[in-house]
């Protein structure tokens, strides 16, 4: 079972957690804040998103250090000016997303059924394949921001065993 925690608004977490349920099948995806991460300190995580701003004072910086060493990916939502600092010292591969137009990932398009979300660089999926730089398609999920629909996109780019699907 591969774990990826999830900090980001409950309700967003719960609604994502239903659509990747039937689409990624070894992945548990853990709601995280900063109440409940101490509990999650012995959790050895593939990936840890970062949707929302973490206090890192009031969640201790020791533990956070802690979850993030045996992390293989990192994803960022570069428009919730997230604090970076504490991440220097690992070996992490980033994805970046949000509207920023240097992100990793960004929308390009936005309509009402969909979105083109840009790959701007190379990503390496959990299972060694190459996703090469360029557009992918998904359908707007209109109880989810846009950067709700595009974590969905991304868990499903790294970690879809069946990729035709």
């Amino acid at each position: 079972m591969i774990f990826v925690g999830v900090i980001c608004k409950e309700k967003d977490f719960e609604l994502i957690e239903d659509v990747l349920l039937n689409t990624v099948k070894d992945v548990k995806l853990i709601y995280l804040n900063e109440e409940n991460i101490k509990n999650f300190q012995n959790v050895k995580f593939d990936s840890i998103i970062l949707n929302e701003e973490l206090n890192i004072k009031k969640c201790n910086e020791k533990i956070i250090q802690k979850i993030c060493n045996n992390l293989k990916y990192l994803l960022i939502n570069t428009d919730k000016n997230i604090n970076l600092n504490i991440f220097n010292g690992n070996m992490l591969n980033i994805i970046t997303y949000g509207l920023n137009h240097k992100c990793t990932i960004t929308p390009s398009s936005i309509k009402e059924e969909y979105i083109m979300l840009a790959i701007q660089r190379e990503i390496l999926d959990k299972y060694g394949r190459l996703i090469e730089i360029g557009e992918k398609k998904i359908i707007n999920n209109k109880d989810l921001d846009i950067y709700g629909n595009a974590l969905i996109c991304i868990i499903e780019i790294l970690y879809k065993k069946d990729i035709k699907n």
